[in-house]
C-alpha cells in the first residue's frame, strides 16, 4: 500500500508539513508507504494530484476546503477517484464537518489509519471551455460573493475576518441582484438573484440549515435583501426550515445551469467555490453521487 500526503507547505507557519511527517510515520507503523505530494503552485498542484491518481492506493488532505477542492478538481478532471483521507486545518471545515472528520488532528490520523470508507457525493461545474473544477462543499454566486472576490489581501491582513461583515452591509439597498436564468432538470426559470448558494450536503459549518438529506445540490436563491429581511433570513436558518423563508427559491437538483440573462446584465458575474473565486457564468453544475471513496469514523 502506497499513501500520497498533499499539503501546502506555505501554509500555517510549517504546521502542514509537521502533520504530514506525523502521519507518515505512523502510517509506516501500519506497513503503509507514504509520500509527500506537495507544489508551489495551484496549477502544479493539481497537474501532480492527477498524476498520483494512478500511482497511489489512497490520497490525504491536509487543509481546509480550498486545499481539499485541488483534490476533487483532479478527482473530477481525471473522471476517478482514490479512497480520500482529510486532516481538516482550516477555518470552516465544511466537508469534514459534514462527516464527522474529528477537527482533532489525532484523532483525525486515526480516522486514516483504521481505513473505514465511505462512497460519498461532491459537484462538479463546467465552464464553456469545458474546463471541469470541484465543488467539495459550497458553490455562490450574487453579492456576497462578488463582496468575497473584491476583498484584498491587503484589507484581510489589515481588518482580518471583521472585513467581510463590513462590506456585507454596504450592499444592503444596492440593488445589485443578478438577471439569471436557471434551468434544472425539473424545470426552467428566469430569476432575480440577489445571492444563491448551492451546498453539496444539507450543512454548513456542521450546522444543518435544510430538512433535507437527498443526494443533490442544494440550491437557495435570495431574491432580494434588506436588513429586516436578513433577521427573518436568520430565524429559519436557526430553526434548519430555510426552505420556509420568504424572498426565497429552494431548487433541489442533479444538475443545474447557470447563465446571464445579457439583456439585463452587464458585468461579469463571477462564482465562490469552497471559499475561493471561481469561474464566470455561464457554468453547468452536476452533483456526483458516491463519487469519492472517503475514510470515515467507525461508528
Amino acid at each position: 500500500m502506497k499513501y500520497a500526503i498533499f499539503f501546502n507547505k506555505n501554509a500555517g507557519n510549517g504546521q502542514a508539513e509537521e502533520l504530514a511527517q506525523k502521519l507518515l510515520e505512523k502510517l509506516s507503523d501500519k506497513n503503509i508507504e507514504a509520500v509527500f505530494l506537495t507544489a508551489p503552485d495551484e496549477k502544479t498542484a493539481l497537474e501532480k494530484v492527477k498524476a498520483a491518481i494512478d500511482q497511489y492506493d489512497a490520497i490525504v488532505s491536509i487543509g481546509g476546503d480550498g486545499t481539499l477542492n485541488i483534490v476533487v478538481t483532479a478527482f473530477v478532471q481525471k473522471g476517478k477517484a482514490i479512497p480520500l483521507g482529510i486532516l481538516p486545518g482550516g477555518t470552516v471545515n465544511n466537508f469534514a464537518r459534514h462527516w464527522q472528520i474529528p477537527l482533532d488532528m489525532e484523532k483525525a490520523m486515526q480516522v486514516i489509519l483504521r481505513g473505514k470508507k465511505q462512497a460519498v457525493g461532491v459537484g462538479v461545474c463546467e465552464d464553456e471551455r469545458h474546463t471541469k473544477k470541484g465543488i467539495v462543499s459550497s458553490f455562490t454566486f450574487g453579492a456576497f460573493a462578488d463582496m468575497s472576490n473584491d476583498v484584498r489581501q491587503s484589507e484581510k491582513k489589515k481588518w482580518g475576518l471583521i472585513i467581510y461583515p463590513i462590506k456585507a452591509l454596504k450592499q444592503f439597498g444596492k440593488g445589485c441582484s443578478h438577471k439569471v436564468l436557471v434551468k434544472t432538470d425539473e424545470k426552467e426559470e428566469r430569476l432575480k438573484v440577489w445571492f444563491s448558494l448551492i451546498t453539496t450536503t444539507y450543512s454548513i459549518g456542521g450546522f444543518e440549515y435544510i430538512d433535507s438529506s437527498v443526494d443533490k445540490f442544494h440550491m437557495s436563491i435570495l431574491n432580494n435583501m434588506t436588513f429586516g429581511k436578513l433577521v427573518q433570513l436568520g430565524y429559519f436558518v436557526i430553526k434548519g426550515k430555510f426552505k420556509g423563508a420568504s424572498g426565497l427559491t429552494y431548487i433541489e437538483s442533479k444538475k443545474i445551469e447557470l447563465t446571464p440573462l445579457i439583456e439585463y446584465e452587464q458585468h461579469k458575474i463571477f462564482s465562490r467555490i469552497d471559499g475561493d473565486k471561481g469561474p464566470e457564468l455561464p457554468l453547468k453544475l452536476e452533483y456526483l453521487a458516491d463519487f469519492v471513496p472517503l475514510f470515515v469514523p467507525s461508528k
